[in-house]
């Protein structure tokens, strides 16, 4: 009688760390109040600095899933990407705003996504050179993932609030 019992709970002990040892999937909570504390504002402050307007329907093509980790995998690979374009070369208010919504997005979501941060590798900046022409195509640049990355986060942040019907009213 006591090995049976025994052999139930190692099975269900078992079982228990292999559910746990899956990697939790993200906590959208807690990455959306950070967003909503400090990145949507670094965001506003990088649109304002680089002359953004907001042209949701050309930067709705990065993120056409309705699932939360596509979305949250876009915003990653637009910031990581928005990393890229900014390095090296702009020394300037647009810079350092970009370093902060690149930064805080990735510990964002390494904090609070074990699935994204054991499967995303840290990608070194590449230094860029160039010409004068070069920084106004740079800034065009920003402008463009800056949209697509607000764009992913709003995505996001709607898929997760709730929607109030006449009813609710």
């Amino acid at each position: 009688m006591i090995l049976p019992r025994a052999l139930s709970c190692a099975v269900l002990l078992l079982l228990l760390i292999a559910v746990l040892s899956r990697g939790k999937r993200c906590s959208i909570a807690k990455i959306l109040r950070q967003y909503r504390a400090v990145i949507f504002h670094e965001i506003q402050n990088l649109k304002n600095l680089s002359g953004s307007v907001d042209r949701s329907e050309r930067a709705g093509l990065a993120c056409r899933s309705d699932k939360d980790q596509k979305i949250l995998l876009s915003i990653y690979n637009i910031s990581m990407s928005l990393r890229e374009v900014a390095a090296g070369t702009l020394h300037s208010p647009e810079e350092l705003a970009v370093w902060k919504v690149v930064r805080n997005t990735d510990f964002v979501l390494r904090e609070n996504c074990r699935k994204i941060s054991k499967n995303l590798p840290r990608i070194p900046a590449q230094p860029q050179r160039g010409g004068p022409g070069r920084r106004r195509k740079q800034l065009r640049e920003i402008r463009r993932k800056v949209e697509r990355l607000a764009t992913c986060w709003e995505k996001l942040y709607a898929l997760h609030t709730p929607r109030h019907t006449p009813r609710d009213s």
